[in-house]
């Protein structure tokens, strides 16, 4: 399989890890999308580097693109990569607005190339072993969940102070969160009231959703998190049923019922990756399309200072 890289703002470092593992990979070019990248060659000196990744795409035909340019570029990559036929790995948002969601999506299913996102932490062993449980009736029906993300801002680069290459804290980091309520509870979110602190970029923000069957909802995030932390992040959810609670913190699953008050400590989990490598869908395309939806519509509604109908 020929695996090209556009860009090397997100998670395509993750990506190229596991596919360095694989017999089946041959790396045949990596380009920038953006010159605010400040990308001047390939992080392995083994795969060539181009200054026009669409000139590259036209000369390696790759199989699959692994996609992180500048955050709000990447919809216009995977629309380029999609008109060519090549499947696509994307870093999350998969747009910027409702307008590009729209041209993504057209592209992606006109195509009928294999498409994903980048979701990963959906995969995080903690989150993906507490989703069962909740999704297995550890705590009956859900009726509240509390999700957070909470980050060092540290030495970022210059374009997050700049919207139209960022995107927005929402989209950028809430929308794990997102993913993780979505797919703990399997419900969909109707509405969104949401708030943000700073600006270029905003450095805290809380969302609050109304979401079918009456589940009450908060995502709440922020770059304030201490230099002195143990950890690069603080990475939460609480979902609280009407037989128990499950907690996600630390890495640790905290489970009490009715009949256990148990914490578990998962290590292994399915590599997301490697799922759409070997054929399967660990996140279907809808759904990804979905979440970029709501990310969206929750940044606007901070922008706007109004309440946003998500709908269907």
């Amino acid at each position: 399989m020929k695996v090209c890289f556009i860009g090397n703002c997100g998670h395509s470092q993750q990506a190229y890890r596991y596919l360095k593992t694989r017999d089946d990979i041959e790396f045949c070019g990596m380009a920038y999308e953006s010159t605010e990248e400040n990308l001047k060659k390939s992080f392995d000196p083994t795969i060539p580097f181009y200054c026009d990744y669409k000139a590259m795409l036209d000369e390696i035909s790759p199989d699959l693109a692994i996609i992180s340019p500048v955050f709000a570029h990447t919809g216009r990559v995977i629309i380029e990569c999609a008109s060519r036929g090549i499947d696509i790995f994307a870093e999350k948002p998969v747009a910027a607005s409702f307008e590009e969601l729209n041209m993504v999506e057209k592209a992606v299913k006109n195509s009928k190339v294999r498409f994903c996102a980048m979701h990963y932490l959906r995969y995080d062993p903690a989150f993906y072993h507490a989703a069962k449980l909740v999704k297995n009736g550890a705590i009956g029906e859900v009726r509240m969940v509390t999700a957070q993300k909470s980050y060092k801002y540290g030495t970022r680069p210059a374009w997050y102070g700049d919207r139209s290459l960022y995107g927005g804290t929402i989209p950028w980091v809430g929308i794990h969160a997102i993913d993780w309520v979505y797919n703990f509870t399997g419900k969909r979110f109707l509405s969104v009231n949401a708030q943000s602190f700073g600006k270029d970029p905003e450095m805290a923000a809380i969302c609050q959703f109304t979401m079918e069957d009456n589940i009450i909802c908060s995502v709440n995030l922020d770059y304030y998190r201490p230099n002195a932390a143990s950890t690069h992040g603080d990475d939460r959810i609480r979902c609280v049923g009407t037989k128990g609670v499950v907690e996600v913190r630390d890495g640790n699953v905290y489970l009490i019922n009715e009949n256990s008050n148990t914490v578990l400590t998962p290590r292994e989990a399915p590599d997301l990756l490697a799922e759409f490598l070997d054929g399967k869908e660990p996140i279907s395309p809808d759904e990804i399309f979905y979440l970029t939806k709501v990310a969206v519509a929750a940044r606007d509604s901070a922008d706007k200072e109004t309440t946003i109908e998500i709908g269907e």
